[in-house]
């Protein structure tokens, strides 16, 4: 299970890129032989604005095909790394499901957050 880190205008505290392959590893670790890559992309989504401006997106490929993405925006990056790799197991588990039932149905099973702030 490969994963990847990439921020984009966001800054990453020391200790944090291992803290988040380590809680990923965690939680999708029953999947890890049907999972091929993943990638964590951070980014800036209101800019000087200020408020809840962190969006942390994370893209799974599944083996043999199949992509899971979920997104979640909040004020910290840890916060929302929490919020997408608590979802992210159940949804891996759903596709997979899907996928042993029905055959190869959904390429691509896209899950997104509503935008919230906590103030």
């Amino acid at each position: 299970m490969l994963i990847k880190v990439t921020k984009r205008s966001v800054m990453l505290a020391d200790g944090v890129r291992e803290w988040i392959e380590r809680r990923l590893q965690f939680v999708l670790a029953r999947f890890s032989s049907r999972i091929r890559r993943i990638s964590v992309i951070f980014s800036e989504v209101s800019g000087n604005r200020g408020g809840c401006d962190k969006q942390c997106r994370l893209r799974i490929a599944l083996i043999p095909s199949g992509e899971v993405v979920l997104e979640a925006i909040d004020t910290s990056v840890v916060t929302a790394v929490t919020n997408v790799a608590d979802r992210s197991a159940r949804l891996v588990s759903r596709a997979l499901g899907r996928r042993r039932e029905f055959g190869d149905v959904p390429e691509r099973v896209i899950f997104s957050e509503p935008r919230r702030c906590r103030e």
